[in-house]
C-alpha cells in the first residue's frame, strides 16, 4: 500500500488539472473539494488538509491563470504566457517553503525535527540504514536536510508536470480549452539568475535551518531552469535520427539517476548567456506560439 501510494502521489493533481483544462475553473474547485472531503473521511484531516495546502490550491490556482485570454486585434486569443505560470508556481512553492520551515520547525527548526521524527520511525531509519548507511545523529540531519530540499524542489516540477501532462492528453483528445504551447521559444527572464545566486550564497554561508532553507529556495528555482533544459533539449533534437529513442533515454535516466538533473538544468541557466535554440532575446520580439510570450 505504502509502495503504491509513493508511485501515484506525484499524479495526485492530474484529474484536478484534466477536468480544470477541459471543463474549466469551476468545474476543477468543485472536484477539488470533493477530492479534500473524500481525503479526509477516508484518511485522516489533517493529511487531507495537506494534500489541499501542497497540491489542490496551487493546481487551481495555476488553472484560473493559465485559462484567462484577451482577446488581440485578429479576432483570435492571447493566453496567459507560459513563462508567467511557472514563475507563479515557483512564487507559490518558495511562499509555500518558508512558511513551512517557519512554522512546522519549533525551537529546533524543521531539518532537526524531520530527522527526529525519522529517528522514532524504526521502519524507515531501518532503511536509512541499510542503503546509506546512516547510523548517527549527524548523518540522520543530513539526511533530513537532503530529503527536505529536494522535496521542495520538486514541488513546483510536480504542479508544472501535470498541468503539461493533462495538456498534452486533452491536445491529443482535441478537448483543451487552452491552445497548445510552443516550448521552443519558451524563456526564463534574466533577473531569476539573481534570487537563486542570492540563495545559493545564503546557503553557503549560513547554517543550520536557515542555510537548509535557502538551498531549499534556491533548488526551487533550479527546477525552473530544469524544465527549460527539458524545453531546449526538445527543440534541438527535432530533427534529430532517433530522436524518441534518445528522448526516452533521457526520461530513463532522469527518473533512475537524480543527478542527471543537475547538467539539464546547468544548460537551461547557461541558455540565457549561450542561447543554444539561437532565438533572439530581444524583450520586444513577439511571439509565434499562441499563448506563449517571450
Amino acid at each position: 500500500m505504502l509502495f503504491a501510494a509513493l508511485i501515484f502521489m506525484p499524479f495526485a493533481p492530474l484529474p484536478i488539472a484534466l477536468i480544470g483544462l477541459s471543463f474549466g475553473v469551476a468545474q476543477a474547485i468543485l472536484v477539488a473539494a470533493v477530492t479534500a472531503l473524500l481525503t479526509g473521511l477516508i484518511l485522516t484531516p489533517p493529511l487531507a488538509l495537506v494534500f489541499l495546502i501542497t497540491f489542490l490550491v496551487p493546481t487551481v490556482i495555476l488553472l484560473r491563470q493559465a485559462l484567462m485570454s484577451r482577446a488581440t486585434d485578429d479576432d483570435g486569443f492571447s493566453f496567459f504566457p507560459l513563462q508567467k505560470i511557472i514563475l507563479l508556481a515557483l512564487g507559490m512553492t518558495g511562499l509555500g517553503t518558508t512558511f513551512l520551515f517557519m512554522l512546522a520547525g519549533g525551537a529546533e527548526g524543521l531539518p532537526q525535527s524531520f530527522a527526529n521524527a525519522i529517528q522514532q520511525t524504526p521502519e524507515i531509519r531501518e532503511a536509512l540504514a541499510q542503503v546509506y548507511g546512516v547510523s548517527g545523529n549527524d548523518d540522520m540531519l543530513w539526511i533530513a536536510s537532503v530529503m527536505l530540499i529536494t522535496g521542495f524542489a520538486s514541488w513546483p516540477l510536480l504542479l508544472l508536470g501535470n498541468l503539461q501532462i493533462a495538456q498534452a492528453l486533452l491536445v491529443r483528445l482535441n478537448r483543451n480549452l487552452r491552445p497548445q504551447e510552443n516550448y521552443d521559444r519558451l524563456q526564463l527572464p534574466l533577473w531569476l539568475v539573481a534570487p537563486l545566486a542570492t540563495f545559493m550564497l545564503s546557503a553557503g554561508l549560513t547554517s543550520g535551518w536557515v542555510s537548509v532553507l535557502s538551498a531549499a529556495l534556491a533548488a526551487n528555482i533550479f527546477a525552473a531552469y530544469f524544465l527549460l533544459g527539458l524545453a531546449i533539449i526538445h527543440a534541438i533534437s527535432r530533427h534529430w535520427n532517433g530522436r524518441g529513442f534518445l528522448l526516452a533515454v533521457l526520461y530513463f535516466l532522469i527518473f533512475v539517476m537524480a543527478w542527471v538533473i543537475i547538467p539539464v538544468s546547468l544548460m537551461g541557466l547557461l541558455d540565457t548567456r549561450f542561447d543554444f535554440r539561437g532565438l533572439n532575446q530581444r524583450p520586444d520580439k513577439p511571439s509565434n506560439a499562441e499563448g506563449d510570450e517571450e
